[in-house]
């Protein structure tokens, strides 16, 4: 076959436990743990959820894509590091934090992939929402929704937020419950929002506004 590409399947250690909170993998045959997954839903998750969920919550750099098999687990896996990191929620010491994704080459040649898993790139600024690193297939709040591009916009001066799919964010989900398929950009009304992307500054400040309403208020 000329095709050397295989989509998800579950090695035998993620059968024993839940992959990841939300996550409802479709055309899943529980017949085999070989049986091809050709698409991902998740939960679509509101920013306060997204703030909540996540067990660390930071801004960091690209700074090495790596693959390895793990034998353990039957599985390989992409490992993504994030670098210089300014830690919103978690240990603020940090500076540095590799993420390990469910994917990459196998030893006989193919290529696991699980659709709507966020690609990264060295070099790029992310605002990544994690949880789970190194027990869920993706380590990210809400999959693709843990993930937000920094980008510099050279015409305002400033770096700005855009989404997995690097659209750029204008408003923050408030609702959740509705189903996501494969890492689609959610498509918002465009009535009452504003027209440029919303800062990186704006966005750390709505998400330390959600941390302080987190905290148990002093008596």
């Amino acid at each position: 076959m000329s095709d050397r590409t295989k989509d998800l399947y579950l090695p035998r250690s993620y059968c024993k436990t839940p992959l990841l909170r939300g996550v409802l993998a479709v055309a899943m045959s529980l017949l085999s743990l070989l049986q091809i997954a050709r698409a991902t839903t998740v939960i679509e998750q509101s920013f306060s959820s997204l703030v909540q969920d996540a067990e660390v919550i930071a801004i960091g750099t690209v700074s090495a894509i790596a693959t390895e098999w793990n034998a353990e687990k039957e599985a390989p896996f992409t490992l993504v590091t994030f670098s210089d990191l300014d830690v919103l929620k978690g240990d603020e010491s940090q500076t540095e934090i590799t993420l390990h994704f469910l994917g990459g080459p196998t030893p006989d040649g193919l290529v696991m992939q699980i659709a709507g898993v966020p690609q990264f790139s060295l070099g790029e600024r992310t605002v990544i929402f994690c949880q789970g690193n190194q027990h869920q297939a993706v380590p990210l709040v809400g999959m693709w929704q843990g993930v937000y591009r920094v980008m510099f916009d050279a015409e305002r001066g400033t770096e700005t937020i855009h989404n997995h799919a690097r659209q750029p964010v204008t408003t923050l989900p408030s609702e959740e419950g509705g189903i996501l398929h494969d890492g689609a950009p959610i498509v918002q009304e465009q009535k009452d929002q504003p027209s440029e992307a919303m800062s990186l500054g704006t966005f750390t400040q709505m998400i330390e506004q959600e941390l302080r309403q987190e905290m148990p208020s002093e008596q």
